[in-house]
Parts: C-alpha cells; sequence; structure tokens
C-alpha cells in the first residue's frame, strides 16, 4: 500500500456493489454525488482527484452538527485505486487505500488502513463500513 502507515492496528473492509467499476468510480470521484452517498452537506464538496489534488467535504451528523472534512488524493489510478488522506487535528494525517475491481456483473470495493491506536482502528473501520454501505445503496438505486 503506498504511503500508508504500516504500525499499529491495521483493518480491510470489501464490499461488493451489484453495478460496474466505472459506475462506482464515477460516484466517488464526482462531487455532486458525494451528499447522496457519504452523508456531506450539499454544496460543500470540493475534490480534485489527482495525484496531490485537495478533497473537502462537511459531513452532516443525524443530530444536526457538521464535521469537517479535509484531506487529499495522494495516487489515483482510474477505475482500479485510490489512496487518499483525512487531516486528523493535532495529529499526522490518515492514509487509507480504496481499490476497484470487477468482480462478477458488479464491483468489489476494498478499503485498506492501519491507524495508530485501536480507538482509531475501531472508529475508522466503522466509518469505512458506512461509506462503503452508502456508497453500494447509492450506486445499487
Amino acid at each position: 500500500m503506498s504511503e500508508q502507515n504500516t504500525t499499529g492496528f491495521p483493518y480491510t473492509v470489501s464490499r461488493e456493489i451489484t453495478a460496474p467499476v466505472a459506475r462506482v468510480w464515477q460516484a466517488y470521484t464526482t462531487a455532486a454525488e458525494w451528499p447522496a452517498w457519504f452523508g456531506a452537506v450539499e454544496g460543500t464538496v470540493e475534490i480534485d482527484v489527482r495525484d496531490g489534488g485537495p478533497w473537502k467535504a462537511t459531513l452532516g451528523m443525524p443530530d444536526g452538527g457538521q464535521f469537517p472534512l479535509t484531506g487529499e488524493f495522494r495516487e489515483v489510478v482510474p477505475e482500479q485505486k485510490l489512496v487518499i488522506t483525512m487531516d486528523v487535528p493535532g495529529g499526522p494525517a490518515e492514509v487509507m487505500e480504496l481499490t476497484f475491481a470487477a468482480h462478477g456483473t458488479g464491483s468489489k470495493v476494498t478499503i485498506d488502513q492501519t491507524c495508530a491506536t485501536q480507538e482509531a482502528h475501531d472508529q475508522a473501520r466503522e466509518g469505512s463500513e458506512m461509506i462503503l454501505a452508502g456508497l453500494a445503496a447509492h450506486c445499487e438505486a
């Protein structure tokens, strides 16, 4: 995995999606689609999908609060792989790798990440499962 922390608490989550890789890639790399699957507040998503390109989005919380997120795309291999960071206040950026692959008549998306602490691992894994569930629901609709 590119530029990813290799010590700590690793996890891998995958999701099979009944949509072609091109469709899943489009949903993940198109700012206008993020509110539908990521839970981002409309009008807050800005993404520059290229190596070194920044991204930002404001996540809408169930209680009505908002949580701003920022990071960058470290590596982009169209319709195959994204290595992205998420900025962590007061700490190093978290790095995660997403892979996109054809699987039967659909796709399989896998997220790999290694976190520094067990608490960060548990939160990141839960978040990644939610991201993949939302992405699947959006692409399969």
